[in-house]
């Protein structure tokens, strides 16, 4: 007697299925045919490929809302580390940053200006990047053209746009004419028809060009951003994604989001709530103030799941940009730089942005800051509050001369730059307004490490401290991101959705190593790496890509597109676009 012939590609048997909806888990299978999600429960079909997931959870794939692998997706269509930790779709271009639309004759400067605003090295981009596009449209064909490993959807980033219009160097003018303007919205239009979300933009003074000037975004009259805003309107779909000028969220900002949300007609989010030392109690104030804008508008915050603490040098960072006597000091060649460091008035000038800029993202704690790395064997891994008081030296000095011993190479470690007190993290996190996520992905490569906070989220917050249940962190680390943002047909583990999955093994979830890594990359550079084990099997669009933690090769990611989509017929012909459908 022959045996049945297999019914579907691929059969999940005997897990614990947390469907993403918040309903209550409950033991089943789940059948995949054609990449989308055939059958669920007690499957009798058979599968070509079957996955024995007693014991373990299943659960909808993650999504990162906030990343910025437009580089890395070159050479890397995985997108780790969001893909080692269970993240099966990303979105890209937020901040208003990305590279397209782009000519050919600006894409050094594209470059130039991803080196600090996202301190993306400079060599991966020059030797990764395909540079196979010129507008929006052409570069989310070139990803799916190439291959992916994880599903990607894009906003229109306004830097781009603005610098396509006036030139990159006039793009740092203010005033721009009807025609110019009516050309930036046509560009707005162009990146919706191609199934973007919708317009990205960056205010805040950290965020600075290769130089240290102002981003294009933030040179803009609000008047310019409005209008480009409101071309959402035109579409209906997506969101609107900023980075406001202050991440403490005061009064100015809020009233920008809920403009900005009356001229879309769409959903805002805004990034981030974060707890902040040098402001206790600032989140809390945040979270009022969130709650107080939701009562006329769709307003969400983006939040993130543990500690941040943050590698620099004074090499090719921007961290402290957002100090302006910092900025001046900082932002210039290095010959230039070294000599202001060495000044004293320079010195006072930084220490009174310390003492009386409130408006910053970093403490100014010396206690918590070390020297990680450095070739001046008496500091390492010393506190520079520490080698100050030994020096007989304000900590100030002390930082300068640390730096200035080794033309400003050495590696410091901020271990308390954000989020280092428990309860606020977990408050910050359980609030129904405020979004999972934060990884920035693909960017401050030898500096950041948050991709990690899928896994983090459910091993510390689920299973170890009981703050959420297993049905409230899959709701918000998938369908949440989904629908707060506007991505249409994902994030849940229906039938007809696709079939984006992870499952893991909730007891033995965690990031390893405990602390972050350096490993190689493309052009020579180097970045911080934390990886998972737990994860059993990471599914995109019905097709396995990860398997007890190693990478199968293949490349099932799609590109996500809105309904507002327009395919050409050179795309219609060769590969068929994804095609969202409506949630159940």
């Amino acid at each position: 007697m022959s045996e049945t012939p297999a019914e579907f590609d691929l059969v999940i048997r005997g897990g614990r299925i947390v469907d993403g909806t918040r309903m209550p888990a409950y033991n089943g299978d789940i059948a995949i045919k054609d990449g989308r999600i055939a059958e669920l429960g007690q499957v009798r079909g058979r599968g070509h490929r079957e996955i024995d997931a007693t014991g373990l959870i299943v659960a909808p794939g993650f999504i990162d809302v906030h990343t910025h692998y437009d580089a890395q997706l070159n050479w890397d269509p995985y997108a780790s580390q969001s893909c080692w930790h269970g993240i099966t779709s990303i979105v890209i271009a937020a901040c208003g940053f990305g590279f397209s639309p782009c000519r050919p004759e600006d894409r050094e400067r594209a470059m130039q200006r991803m080196t600090r605003v996202e301190a993306i090295p400079y060599a991966a981009m020059k030797e990764g990047m395909r540079w196979d596009w010129v507008s929006q449209r052409d570069y989310l064909d070139s990803l799916e053209r190439a291959g992916l490993g994880v599903n990607v959807a894009s906003y229109i980033p306004q830097s781009p746009i603005r610098a396509w219009v006036l030139g990159e160097e006039d793009s740092r003018r203010t005033d721009v004419t009807p025609a110019e303007l009516e050309q930036m919205k046509e560009l707005v239009r162009d990146g919706y028809r191609a199934g973007a979300l919708g317009l990205s933009t960056d205010l805040n003074l950290i965020d600075r060009d290769f130089d240290g000037s102002m981003l294009p975004s933030l040179i803009a009259s609000a008047a310019e951003t409005e209008a480009l805003i409101g071309v959402a309107r035109e579409f209906n779909v997506g969101s609107i994604e900023v980075t406001p000028q202050s991440l403490h969220l005061g009064p100015d900002e809020a009233a920008i989001l809920e403009r900005w949300a009356e001229i879309s007609g769409r959903p805002v989010y805004y990034n981030a709530i974060l707890q902040v030392h040098h402001l206790p109690g600032q989140w809390k104030e945040a979270l009022h103030r969130l709650e107080d804008m939701n009562k006329r508008h769709r307003i969400f915050a983006l939040g993130n799941a543990h500690r941040i603490e943050s590698l620099f040098n004074l090499v090719e960072y921007n961290l402290f940009d957002d100090m302006p006597e910092w900025n001046k000091a900082l932002a210039c060649d290095m010959e230039q730089r070294v000599k202001n460091l060495r000044d004293p008035a320079v010195r006072a000038l930084l220490q009174h942005d310390l003492d009386f800029h409130t408006n910053r993202l970093w403490a100014g704690n010396w206690e918590r800051m070390k020297v990680f790395e450095s070739a001046q064997a008496p500091y390492q891994g010393r506190y520079v509050g520490e080698i100050a008081r030994e020096m007989g030296i304000k900590p100030l000095d002390a930082f300068c001369e640390i730096a200035l011993g080794e033309e400003l190479k050495t590696l410091f470690l901020i271990e308390d730059l954000n989020n280092s007190e428990d309860a606020a993290v977990a408050e910050i996190m359980l609030h129904p307004l405020v979004i999972p996520g934060l990884s920035d992905g693909g960017a401050h490569t030898q500096f950041l490490c948050l991709g990690k906070y899928p896994t983090v989220m459910l091993s510390k917050w689920v299973r170890d401290e009981g703050v959420l249940s297993l049905e409230e962190a899959h709701w918000r680390l998938s369908h949440m991101c989904a629908a707060a943002i506007g991505l249409e047909g994902i994030g849940t583990l229906q039938v007809g959705m696709p079939a984006d999955i992870v499952v893991y093994d909730l007891e033995k979830l965690a990031v390893t190593p405990e602390e972050p890594v350096y490993e190689s990359i493309i052009g020579g550079g180097k970045r911080l790496i934390q990886k998972a084990v737990g994860y059993r099997a990471i599914i995109v669009n019905g097709v396995q890509t990860f398997a007890d933690g190693e990478c199968t090769g293949e490349l099932p990611g799609r590109v996500l597109r809105t309904s507002a989509y327009v395919p050409t017929p050179a795309v219609a012909a060769t590969r068929a676009p994804y095609t969202p459908i409506a949630a159940a």
